[in-house]
C-alpha cells in the first residue's frame, strides 16, 4: 500500500512534485529533504518547522507519549481504554469504504472496526506507536498483528494530493495539533467532493441544554460532580474551560469558523464527555 501512495503523495510544505532516492524524498520544487530512516514507513515530519516552533507542542506530544506508555504497560487497562473509546464509533467505521486517513491514528487500532478492503493510512508525528508493545492487547484486537501503512507527519502538513480521500478521521487529535483551523485546510484540500471528515473532540465545554446528557453519559460519580462544578464556576467567574495538561482550547465558535465554504455539519453528538462531528466536505 506504502508502494501505492506514491501516486498521491506531495510535498506537504508547498505541495509541489517528489523525487524519490535511497533514505530520502526530496520536493523539486522547495528542495526540503526528508530522510527516510525506518523501512516500512514514510517519513514527512517537517523537522525544520517543529525546530523553530514557539509554541508547547513538542512538551504536550511528550506528555501525551508518556501517558499511551504508561497504558500499553497495563494490558488490562489498554483493553478497556480502547474498547470504551472506539465502540460507540463501531457502526459508523463499518460502513466506511475506499482510502481512509486517520490523522493522529497512532497504532491503526481503527482498522479492528473498518470493513475488509478499505485502504488505511495513518499519519501520526509520534514512532512510539510501531513499538512491538502494543502487541500486548492482540488478542483483543488482531489488527494489532501488523503494523498499519504508517506516514509520520502532521495534520497542519498533509503530504497528499488534492482529492486523495474518501474519508478522513481525527479521533481526539485536533486537541494535540499546533493549529487546528490548519487541519482543517489541509483535510479539506485531501478530501475528495461529498468526502467525510469525522472529528472527536475533548475540553469542549457542553451548552447548558446539553449538560445533564453528558453527565448522564459518565459513570464516575466525581468526575461528573466536577463537570458541574466546572460549568457553575465558568458562568459565574468568566474563567477558561479546563483542560489536560497535554491539550489546546478549542471552541465550537471556532469550529463554525473554520468549516465556512468547505463543510457541512451532518450530524453532532456527545459520546460521554467528547464532542463529535461529521462533516460533509463541499
Amino acid at each position: 500500500m506504502l508502494s501505492t501512495l506514491r501516486t498521491v503523495l506531495v510535498c506537504p510544505l508547498c505541495k509541489g512534485d517528489l523525487t524519490f532516492s535511497s533514505g530520502l524524498i526530496t520536493c523539486a520544487s522547495c528542495r526540503a529533504e526528508f530522510p527516510q530512516a525506518i523501512n516500512g514507513i514514510l517519513d514527512f515530519l517537517p523537522s525544520g518547522l517543529l525546530e523553530k516552533d514557539s509554541s508547547d507542542w513538542q512538551k504536550r506530544q511528550l506528555t501525551m507519549e508518556s501517558w499511551y506508555n504508561k497504558l500499553a504497560a497495563n494490558p488490562t487497562e489498554a483493553r478497556y481504554c480502547f474498547t470504551h473509546d472506539y465502540t460507540p464509533y463501531a457502526s459508523i467505521l463499518a460502513q466506511l469504504s475506499g482510502f481512509v486517513l486517520d490523522i493522529g491514528g497512532g497504532n491503526g487500532i481503527v482498522r479492528h472496526f473498518l470493513p475488509k478492503g478499505t485502504d488505511y493510512i495513518v499519519i501520526d508525528p509520534s514512532l512510539d506507536w510501531l513499538d512491538p508493545k502494543w502487541m500486548i492487547i492482540a488478542d483483543k484486537f488482531p489488527c494489532l498483528e501488523t503494523r498499519p501503512n504508517f506516514v509520520r507527519g502532521l495534520g497542519e502538513y498533509l503530504p497528499f494530493a488534492a482529492q486523495s480521500f474518501d474519508h478522513v478521521l481525527a479521533f481526539w487529535s485536533l486537541n494535540h495539533a499546533r493549529q487546528p483551523e490548519k487541519v482543517f485546510q489541509e483535510v479539506y484540500r485531501v478530501l475528495r467532493p461529498g468526502g467525510h471528515f469525522l472529528a472527536v473532540l475533548e475540553d469542549i465545554e457542553p451548552r447548558w441544554s446539553e449538560l445533564w446528557l453528558v453527565l448522564a453519559r459518565i459513570e464516575e460519580k466525581e468526575r461528573r460532580r466536577a463537570l458541574m462544578r466546572w460549568k457553575l464556576w465558568r458562568t459565574l467567574c468568566g474563567c477558561e474551560w479546563p483542560l489536560q495538561d497535554d491539550h489546546i482550547a478549542i471552541r465550537e465558535s471556532d469550529i463554525k469558523k473554520w468549516v465556512v465554504g468547505r463543510f457541512t455539519i451532518q450530524w453532532r453528538s456527545w459520546v460521554s464527555e467528547c464532542l463529535t462531528y461529521e462533516f460533509l466536505r463541499l
